[in-house]
């Protein structure tokens, strides 16, 4: 058990996360983090996305900082 109240808030962008809805690939992150997982107090995916989502996403940002 955890008592060190590490917590953690990450994105994510993996290419195996293609065809997955959110909820599978939230259990990929945490299946790969099986033995971080026990010594994190709380982790909280904002996004979870394929390279091609990242990229949709990062679009409209870099047109928006330059106007």
């Amino acid at each position: 058990m955890c008592t060190c109240g590490a917590s953690f808030t990450i994105e994510i962008v993996s290419e195996q996360f293609g065809g997955k809805r959110l909820l599978e690939r939230h259990r990929m992150v945490n299946a790969a983090l099986t033995e971080e997982m026990k010594q994190i107090h709380a982790l909280s995916i904002t996004k979870a996305l394929t390279p091609e989502q990242w990229k949709q996403q990062q679009e409209p940002e870099k047109s928006q900082a330059a106007a």
